[in-house]
């Protein structure tokens, strides 16, 4: 964590989840500072109140007065388009065709970007990890569910808020419903909890997923095939991804990564077995932990702020 003096320049970085909401202060180089969580707030509807979002940052900006507040950038789950800065859908924060950019703006008096939590994590991994260099990678968090953040020829694939979602693939080995409303999700089985959900369908026994990976590295039979299963499953989808959009680096990142050791040795071999003439990416795991997210939302943050300045610069040239 980064100690920040001499009144430096931030964004307030915010990263909406639907328990816990994580604020920071990201400087221009992408230092984090002072992340704080809480619990997220939501309404008679089951819905996060805009207003308290914007209450979040005022707050934030204030409580730091040796520090100068430039703007925010907030990111969240759910199709998120960011161009024009709606969120179309985010069921787990109770959001549908929600204007936030144009909210928050209008109630925080201050100018920010918008994006989504999994994109923003993958571009923090991709700037601030171990791979600033690589043109084409997938961030891949394995958590609750699995979202993917891809990184093309050295651009962040947004799609109008729709790229990405790898976890929605279809693949061979899982048999079960998803609650997208489709069948044989990958993020059924492969999620970290896809993993407690095959063991507990084998056993009856409720575990977490990183019990059951400790459960495997003690020999657990029922522990070890969840996690075959959802190694079968994770290299079937990468080589489909690997035929389209030939990563360099695959970045496993989530709550599942905590089991890394049963995981990239055999997904990598099972991987290279699918695959012929495409690249072949390298495995590695998250380099940033549970803060990517908040500090990739600074980042937008940033690219929004120099964005608006330099286009200050172009219309003051022009009007000479």
């Amino acid at each position: 964590m980064t100690v920040l003096s001499g009144r430096p320049e931030v964004v307030v970085a915010i990263d909406l989840g639907g328990t816990l909401t994580k604020i920071a202060y990201v400087t221009a180089a992408g230092d984090i500072t002072d992340v704080q969580r809480v619990e997220t707030r939501l309404d008679e509807r089951g819905a996060v109140p805009p207003a308290w979002l914007a209450g979040l940052i005022k707050g934030a900006a204030r409580a730091r007065a040796d520090l100068t507040t430039v703007g925010y950038g907030f990111v969240a789950p759910g199709i998120i388009d960011a161009r024009v800065g709606v969120v179309r859908v985010a069921p787990n924060i109770g959001w549908r065709d929600v204007p936030i950019r144009d909210l928050l703006d209008a109630q925080t008096g201050m100018s920010g970007a918008i994006g989504h939590d999994v994109r923003a994590g993958g571009l923090a991994e991709w700037r601030l990890g171990a791979h600033p260099h690589v043109d084409n990678l997938l961030f891949l968090p394995l958590g609750t569910g699995i979202a993917g953040a891809a990184v093309v020829d050295g651009r962040l694939l947004e799609a109008g808020g729709f790229a990405g979602e790898i976890g929605h693939l279809h693949v061979s080995v899982a048999d079960q419903h998803c609650a997208c409303g489709a069948y044989g999700c990958l993020e059924t089985i492969a999620s970290a909890a896809g993993v407690a959900r095959s063991y507990r369908h084998t056993t009856g026994f409720r575990r977490s997923a990183l019990e059951v990976a400790e459960l495997a590295r003690h020999g657990d039979q029922a522990a070890l095939q969840a996690f075959a299963v959802a190694i079968a499953g994770l290299a079937e989808a990468l080589a489909a991804y690997a035929a389209l959009l030939a990563p360099e680096v695959v970045i496993i990142g989530g709550g599942l990564s905590g089991a890394a050791d049963l995981i990239m040795d055999e997904l990598a071999e099972a991987l290279d077995g699918r695959l012929s003439f495409h690249r072949r990416p390298q495995l590695t795991v998250a380099s940033l932990g549970s803060d990517a997210g908040v500090r990739g939302a600074g980042l937008l943050g940033w690219d929004h702020v120099r964005s608006a300045k330099s286009l200050r610069s172009t219309e003051s040239r022009t009007d000479e």
